[in-house]
């Protein structure tokens, strides 16, 4: 099977809505990096000026870059990717009609696999205050650690999210808009 990058539509967004102001309460902004279920969620708004942007897309921009997805995306792919995520409510506010759209959640990814092949993988290794950093530049996958997993992030580098092409076909075969995906390879 293939496996993409996930990655937000930023070549296509002129018109998107973007939302850019978020109310989190005391929630830390990377939470739902982590792979961990959530059991304290804390009302979460995000604002958009829809002045710049007013096309609510399947995937919505946001400030703490979460996958923020519609109830279209949820919906279309229950039976793909069934307790790999976990999805949290938001609210989405137009700052100047405050018009509020509630159909939009938080995917929470729990899926956490240890699929890194660091030896068919790109990538650069420098220091920053005495600490090795790697940055990869394209990623290469342990074909045998996922198996069966449509949505997951890597042990370790916890802010790419991966789908397979499974999950990519769905969302392509309905049109959803404000993904865009990036081939990885798998060994």
């Amino acid at each position: 099977m293939r496996y993409f990058k996930l990655i937000y539509d930023y070549e296509n967004d002129d018109n998107y809505v973007n939302c850019d102001i978020a109310n989190i309460g005391n929630m830390d902004e990377y939470i739902t990096i982590h792979g961990n279920k959530i059991d304290k969620w804390d009302k979460v708004v995000f604002e958009y000026n829809s002045l710049e942007g007013n096309i609510f897309t399947d995937y919505l921009a946001n400030l703490y870059r979460w996958l923020l997805v519609s109830s279209v995306f949820q919906q279309l792919t229950k039976n793909i990717i069934k307790n790999q995520v976990q999805y949290l409510p938001v609210k989405i506010i137009d700052r100047f009609t405050k018009e509020e759209v509630d159909s939009y959640c938080v995917a929470n990814i729990v899926t956490i696999v240890d699929a890194l092949d660091m030896e068919n993988s790109k990538y650069d290794i420098f220091e920053l205050d005495d600490e090795k950093i790697i940055s990869i530049e394209k990623y290469a996958l342990k074909g045998k650690e996922i198996v069966d997993k449509h949505i997951f992030r890597l042990k370790g580098d916890t802010i790419p999210i991966f789908i397979s092409e499974t999950l990519k076909k769905v969302i392509e075969d309905n049109d959803l808009i404000g993904f865009k995906f990036l081939e990885v390879h798998v060994t």
